[in-house]
């Protein structure tokens, strides 16, 4: 299946996923963890926590993926003002803000690496 971004240069839910993708996940890990983290040291779902980050990972990286595709649909310079031009900037924005997230999101889940499962 061929992915095609020039069918829509700077609007529509792709585009929409891959700029807020990553922030969405982070927000998902950094609320989901708080919420199970009691469930998880009572009944000892620690794999919670591996899978949680990996979905997250994944999501966040495939939001990168696609803006980095968007820079390169966008064959025009960013500041052209065509439409071009503003796929790649919102690629180029994308790449930043997902990256940040990807970051975040690596950041808080090593902490799963230095607690105790038992008391």
């Amino acid at each position: 299946m061929s992915l095609r971004l020039r069918a829509f240069p700077d609007h529509g839910a792709l585009v929409w996923f891959a700029l807020t993708a990553g922030i969405a996940a982070w927000i998902a890990h950094l609320v989901g963890f708080s919420i199970i983290v009691a469930f998880v040291h009572k009944h000892g779902y620690f794999w919670l926590f591996y899978l949680g980050n990996g979905v997250a990972i994944l999501i966040t990286l495939f939001a990168m993926w696609l803006c980095y595709r968007m820079v390169q649909a966008g064959d025009a310079d960013e500041s052209a003002g065509t439409p071009a031009g503003r796929i790649r900037f919102l690629g180029y924005l994308g790449l930043l803000a997902n990256g940040a997230n990807l970051l975040l999101i690596l950041l808080e889940g090593t902490y799963i690496f230095f607690l105790r499962t038992h008391g």
